[in-house]
């Protein structure tokens, strides 16, 4: 992101992230402006690399972040702090049965007859969260759910789960959100599973490409060959998209939310990884790391269990193509962006 905001004044292609933030500031210097930094998850890398370089700009500059989490903006020194509050009872049913109602197929009066009962349940148990709302109400639409199914969902034992205290940074997903994710995941038919798991693969905000990301299902044999391949693979993004699991770009790119995406990772987080890497990755992507910033990861364990490689730059990657030939079971390899004479 820095080195596209900085693309007119960043001659040195292998500027390190202290010398982008510098040139940043440079250009923030010369008027006010308003810097948005949006879903933050740690501070630490505010601390201890741009933080104290992109403070000391214009004045009567504003630096906006948003966060999950409310020791990051303490710990960014922030000076006002809004907190969203959860929907009301009578905010969260009206989402429910406006969703509810969203296609146009089905009267009001027989909807309402039909969850009051248990409706009511349904709505409480999510927590006062638009999105888990949605996610829920989308899931009961697209099965078509009888009032007993409504009734053994109120009293599923996956409301009672939350994020286990041992979860790393990268994979912690709000307490109340859980369920709720974990409900709609839960009812995706087994092929549609494999297929989401794989989309962490990607980093947060990355958009992936429609294309690209079928053929990836096709190697890997998540999509079987000799049927119309295309058409099956936007049958199943179509799926997602109505069970609000997938947000659409473009007619070629899709992009998971960020919950979401945690959600996947949390998922496969024994078998995806991004950068670093341990015995079990099985699934490697060093999309968004920068040449400069290579050195902060380790090196390949086991290359021999990796089935996916991908990556676009080329000191980083280095060390892996090294070893290229001990990847007997990869099955995509994607270095788009990398410059190499040759290949072992």
């Amino acid at each position: 992101i820095l080195r596209e905001v900085c693309k007119s004044s960043a001659e040195n292609t292998d500027c390190s992230l202290t010398d982008l933030c510098t040139q940043l500031l440079n250009e923030l210097s010369k008027e006010k402006n308003l810097l948005v930094l949006d879903d933050v998850g740690e501070v630490k890398w505010w601390d201890e690399e741009i933080g104290g370089t992109l403070m000391p700009s214009a004045i009567g500059s504003k630096i906006l972040i948003t966060s999950r989490k409310k020791y990051v903006s303490e710990g960014m020194g922030a000076f006002y702090m809004h907190e969203l509050q959860e929907f009301s009872f009578h905010q969260s049913w009206y989402l429910f049965v406006k969703e509810v109602l969203r296609e146009g197929q089905i009267e009001e009066d027989s909807v309402m007859h039909k969850i009051k009962f248990v409706g009511d349940g349904i709505v409480k148990k999510c927590g006062g969260l638009p999105l888990v709302i949605k996610m829920v109400e989308s899931m009961m639409h697209t099965k078509k759910m009888s009032r007993e199914d409504w009734k053994s969902l109120v009293d599923s034992k996956i409301w009672e789960w939350k994020t286990p205290a041992a979860s790393s940074s990268s994979t912690e997903i709000g307490g109340d959100i859980l369920p709720g994710l974990l409900l709609s995941y839960d009812n995706l038919p087994y092929y549609l599973k494999s297929c989401f798991v794989y989309c962490c693969i990607y980093p947060k905000d990355y958009e992936i490409e429609r294309e690209t990301l079928t053929m990836q299902w096709v190697a890997h044999g998540l999509i079987e060959e000799g049927i119309d391949v295309e058409a099956t693979a936007n049958q199943y993004i179509e799926d997602w998209m109505r069970q609000c699991l997938i947000e659409e770009i473009d007619l070629k790119s899709i992009k998971l939310h960020h919950i979401l995406h945690d959600h996947a990772l949390y998922i496969g987080v024994r078998e995806y990884g991004h950068a670093s890497t341990t015995e079990h990755t099985r699934h490697l992507s060093l999309l968004g790391v920068h040449d400069a910033e290579a050195h902060k990861h380790n090196t390949l364990e086991t290359p021999n269990k990796v089935c996916t490689l991908l990556a676009y730059s080329n000191s980083y990657l280095q060390v892996y193509i090294e070893h290229l030939t001990n990847f007997k079971w990869l099955r995509v390899l994607s270095l788009r962006g990398c410059e190499f004479d040759e290949l072992p």
